[in-house]
């Protein structure tokens, strides 16, 4: 794990720059895709705004020089959690984050950037989280994240409407069941297809709401990273998938009567359904990251 902001340990830097030749046959690298754009890792291919960086395209369509940072490198973030210093079979750092359940470890099935080591969890009903406070003051109330996962196994069933999950969850309160939530997650309905949705859960009323973005199809036994931004005072939401922005899931007072709330305890990473399935969730989740700027899919 490597962590900024007082929050773990960080890592000696290990930055290094290749041409973007040399760049294809890196294999887990960082690849900066223009200045202004996120970077694109290029494990597995992408889905959609992504794909391979094409060694012929125009000089304009990629930077001359792409930085590649090492996996369990430097933190140049408020936050950063690779799970790669945690003990196979172990949970994540209780110094920094709590569980909802025991049985979220840390395996060496799969993982997105480094090593083999990425968070498992196993879901049929309910959540799994690991959450994590520390950063939370130095986030303030406008803030960014990234977070890559990977679904193995999915709900074979039918579902009976739908099956929500959730990812992410910015939580007022440490009482997940209470206050408002800001989360990012997807739906299951009668076509069968795994598509993404910012969701909105007050706990009150007006009561929950969102909004969905149907292109966004998500497949399994590949890594996807999702990225964040979340402005309590500005009212608005953005996401981002393998570094492409989903504008269809973009909130800005969005659905009227609803506000987010004034400020946040906790951020949650995990899984979570909240409709009853029969067969579990398979997931694992890696490569966290927490900043008032903006992340990208590599760092």
């Amino acid at each position: 794990m490597s962590a900024c902001g007082g929050a773990g340990r960080a890592v000696p830097a290990k930055d290094a720059s290749v041409s973007r030749d040399v760049a294809q046959d890196v294999a887990q690298s960082v690849f900066e895709v223009g200045p202004d754009s996120p970077a694109q890792d290029q494990r597995d291919g992408a889905g959609d705004g992504g794909g391979d960086l094409d060694a012929s395209a125009p000089p304009n369509d990629v930077s001359e020089e792409v930085s590649v940072i090492a996996p369990g490198g430097p933190c140049k973030f408020l936050f950063c959690e690779d799970f790669e210093s945690v003990t196979p079979g172990s949970p994540p750092d209780p110094a920094i984050w709590t569980r909802t359940t025991n049985d979220i470890v840390v395996d060496t099935t799969d993982g997105a950037l480094g090593t083999k080591k990425a968070l498992h969890i196993t879901v049929v009903n309910g959540f799994k989280y690991i959450r994590e406070k520390k950063t939370i003051p130095a986030m303030g109330t406008s803030f960014y994240g990234r977070v890559w996962f990977r679904i193995d196994r999915r709900p074979l069933e039918k579902p009976n409407g739908l099956f929500h999950w959730t990812l992410v969850s910015a939580d007022e309160l440490d009482d997940y069941l209470q206050g408002k939530l800001i989360r990012l997650g997807g739906h299951i309905e009668g076509d069968l297809t795994n598509w993404l949705r910012f969701n909105f859960q007050t706990h009150g009323n007006p009561g929950e709401t969102g909004l969905d973005d149907r292109s966004a199809v998500l497949d399994t036994k590949k890594w996807y990273c999702a990225e964040f931004y979340d402005s309590l005072p500005d009212q608005e939401a953005r996401t981002w998938l393998d570094g492409t922005e989903r504008t269809a899931l973009h909130w800005k007072n969005s659905v009227p009567g609803y506000t987010f709330p004034a400020s946040i305890s906790q951020m949650s990473f995990g899984w979570a359904e909240s409709h009853g399935i029969n067969t579990p969730w398979e997931v694992w989740v890696d490569e966290i990251v927490l900043d008032t700027k903006k992340i990208g899919c590599g760092n």
